[in-house]
């Protein structure tokens, strides 16, 4: 939403608010433009908590209220708050799916799965709860095999709607989409280029994503002359993009891998640490953590090793499930131009934080 438009959302929520300053609805709204549109979280629950006081069953502002206590670190609050609103609104598949994701990023890995599986009995179709399911087992045993198991006994069509489920976080899966990554893993990339060759239609944030990954997936298929011819192609396209939108994290993400792409590795460098810069886990303790691992993936590949590994050491020391693993970093080939390093083999075998901070 461009800044013009938030404005008017504003101007709206003001005046309704002046018409009716007890309005639940009218704070919950404000609450939302202050969640959504400006990552403003204080501000954001004093709204929420406002719209709870004035309606306590209000299941979404509770839910509401439980993502904020996320963002800031704040676990067990956090769940507390989202499992009252599950029992104010039992049949909403979003809770559940919330549910899992705070879950994952504390790698407590069964209830993560227990909490997807929930989302997916209301909504079969919900392809996030989907992807966190995969996450779920994925970062706990590195079992590919059962996630590709799981993802096909979903209901048809699920697997379509994927590749841009994910879209505003920072590390490489994002750009790929979490069922094509499973090739990535396996290094099928002939099955992950096929993919890539479906259009997603009219919408001009799924073509730059569409054009980002065919260039990040010959990057991590160690095709240096496709790559380059991709990520030519996609270039013009996302510089233009941050001209227009320059706080676009997801865009600097993907133009990263570009600039990987086409061997400019400085550039990458440079982009990928402004994204992290702009939200420090300070800021958002939630995805936070997915724009570091994703700066930690590009210092792999463009010759920064040491800073990679000693930011990959410290998120496995805190709560960043959703982001990093040690199972997944054992398998995952974006790691593989340091894999053999001693420092990082040490990682593979050190313990990573379970739970809430101690």
């Amino acid at each position: 939403m461009t800044a013009s438009e938030l404005e008017e959302v504003k101007s709206l929520i003001d005046r309704a608010l002046s018409l009716a300053p007890n309005s639940p609805e009218a704070h919950f709204a404000r609450g939302l433009y202050f969640y959504w549109g400006h990552r403003q979280y204080e501000m954001a629950l004093k709204e929420f908590n406002r719209t709870l006081e004035l309606q306590p069953n209000n299941a979404l502002a509770r839910q509401y209220c439980a993502w904020v206590y996320r963002r800031r670190g704040e676990w067990e609050r956090s769940l507390a708050d989202s499992q009252r609103a599950q029992e104010l609104d039992p049949s909403d598949a979003i809770i559940p799916r919330n549910i899992a994701l705070t879950y994952l990023a504390l790698r407590l890995w069964k209830d993560a799965e227990r909490a997807a599986l929930r989302a997916l009995a209301i909504d079969p179709h919900n392809a996030v709860a989907a992807i966190y399911l995969l996450n779920s087992r994925l970062n706990a045993t590195g079992d590919v095999e059962w996630a590709r198991r799981a993802f096909d006994g979903l209901p048809d069509g699920i697997k379509s709607v994927t590749r841009d489920s994910l879209a505003t976080d920072g590390y490489v899966a994002s750009i790929t989409g979490m069922w094509v990554y499973l090739s990535v893993i396996e290094k099928r990339f002939t099955e992950a280029f096929h993919e890539f060759e479906k259009e997603p239609g009219n919408n001009d944030r799924a073509h730059l994503q569409l054009l980002a990954g065919r260039a990040t997936l010959r990057v991590l298929a160690g095709e240096p002359e496709a790559a380059k011819s991709a990520g030519e192609e996609a270039l013009p396209l996302l510089e233009a993009r941050l001209r227009q939108q320059p706080d676009d994290i997801s865009a600097m993400t993907e133009l990263s891998w570009v600039y990987l792409a086409l061997g400019r590795n400085a550039d990458a460098l440079r982009l990928s640490k402004r994204a992290a810069d702009l939200l420090p886990v300070e800021k958002d303790a939630m995805e936070g953590p997915d724009f570091q691992i994703g700066l930690a993936q590009i210092e792999a590949r463009a010759g920064a090793p040491e800073e990679a590994i000693q930011r990959l050491r410290h998120f496995l020391s805190i709560p960043a499930g959703q982001a990093v693993s040690i199972a997944l970093l054992k398998i995952d080939p974006v790691w593989d131009p340091i894999r053999n390093r001693p420092d990082f083999q040490q990682l593979l075998s050190a313990a990573e934080q379970i739970g809430p901070n101690k």
